[in-house]
């Protein structure tokens, strides 16, 4: 016989079971997935804690796979076996634990070995991306009744744009808390109208270059309506990328979680529009000597961490080096459009003057201080 909710009681996390730990916070990246809810019943909680376990890696798994690939790519990805994703898996912990004598809950963290997870994906020819982009910001509008709403309540847009954020990821998602800072700096009108200027102080303010309009709109009867969302997404260095989502109230669901679900799709869009242009072909890529000018060690090692943890490059090695200057031999994987890409999501710019090329902090004129003759 099941024992009641009144009787589960909370467990503590044992210290010497070393797969299960605390992370720091702040300390999670494309390879985590956190938040993986588990809830199962078995014979004994043991079972139950076991089992729920290894459900919480596959769930994990399947979320690092969509994180990293297209959709039409996975398609046809069949689960693996329990132990190929357990030998894929570097560690996880657990929060929320609760436990019965035949059930078992708790919420999963759960990190991948990264090397461990490109090579199951590359010998089964699946094309991924891993370069997380800047920050964007959603600037949620929402329309009902002819009525336009950005900061004023009611805006249950906004609301779930606020608990539903998507901070890890290839596109993390920024989303404004509505003070009077953000009251002053944009209009509704403004917002859908595409005003740059106010859309670039809103983002700046949450160290996001770029801001997505998300104008939603609520149309038909109560408990059937349809949420209707146009999708703008604002890039300084182009043209605006325009698309839309559609999301139907379904049978015993709630207008909020309509709303869930079409924020949902809205960043899955956006991520998969991101891992389009970033798409890493493993069999291609080449080697540059770049010069980078700096202004001391300090600079460099700052410069140097950047690189090395880009995923586009292989190797890099010193080939000369000043006090005003480094000469750097750069590996890379896919194209050099797509290096120059990942090095601007670290504030770096790649360019190119005749047959040499430069790395210098984004927004800065290193070059007319650099000796070409190293």
């Amino acid at each position: 016989m099941l024992t009641s909710l009144k009787n589960i009681k909370m467990l503590a996390v044992t210290a010497t079971v070393a797969a299960i730990m605390a992370f720091p916070a702040g300390a999670q990246d494309i390879f985590t997935v956190t938040g993986v809810h588990v809830d199962e019943r078995a014979e004994t909680a043991a079972a139950a804690r076991e089992s729920a376990l290894e459900i919480g890696q596959r769930k994990a798994f399947e979320e690092v796979v969509a994180r990293l690939t297209l959709p039409e790519d996975r398609a046809g990805l069949a689960m693996p076996d329990t132990s190929t994703i357990t030998n894929m898996v570097r560690d996880f912990g657990v929060s929320n634990e609760k436990t019965s004598s035949v059930r078992y809950i708790a919420d999963m963290t759960v990190r991948f070995k990264d090397d461990e997870l490109r090579r199951y994906l590359r010998f089964r020819d699946i094309s991924f991306a891993e370069l997380q982009s800047k920050p964007v910001m959603i600037v949620p509008v929402y329309r009902t009744n002819n009525y336009v709403s950005l900061w004023d309540d009611p805006n249950p847009w906004r609301e779930v744009w606020s608990r539903n954020i998507a901070t890890s990821g290839l596109v993390p998602i920024k989303a404004p808390i509505g003070d009077l800072t953000d009251i002053s700096a944009i209009t509704a009108e403004q917002a859908e109208n595409g005003a740059m200027e106010p859309l670039g102080q809103l983002a700046r303010r949450y160290g996001a270059d770029v801001a997505v309009v998300a104008s939603a709109e609520v149309t038909g009867p109560q408990s059937g309506e349809t949420v209707n969302v146009s999708v703008t997404r604002y890039d300084p260095t182009g043209a605006p990328q325009i698309f839309g989502v559609q999301e139907k109230t379904q049978a015993g669901e709630t207008l909020n979680e309509t709303l869930v679900r079409a924020a949902k799709s809205v960043q899955d869009q956006l991520a998969d529009g991101w891992k389009r242009a970033n798409l890493i072909n493993y069999g291609t890529g080449g080697n540059l000597m770049v010069f980078i000018p700096i202004t001391g060690l300090g600079d460099w090692a700052g410069i140097e961490k950047k690189l090395v943890g880009l995923p586009v490059v292989r190797n890099s090695r010193v080939v000369a080096m000043s006090k005003r200057e480094v000469q750097l031999s750069l590996d890379y994987v896919g194209s050099t459009n797509q290096l120059q890409t990942a090095l601007n999501q670290q504030n770096l710019s790649l360019s190119r003057m005749g047959e040499l090329w430069f790395i210098q902090p984004s927004g800065s004129d290193r070059l007319d201080g650099l000796s070409l003759g190293s």
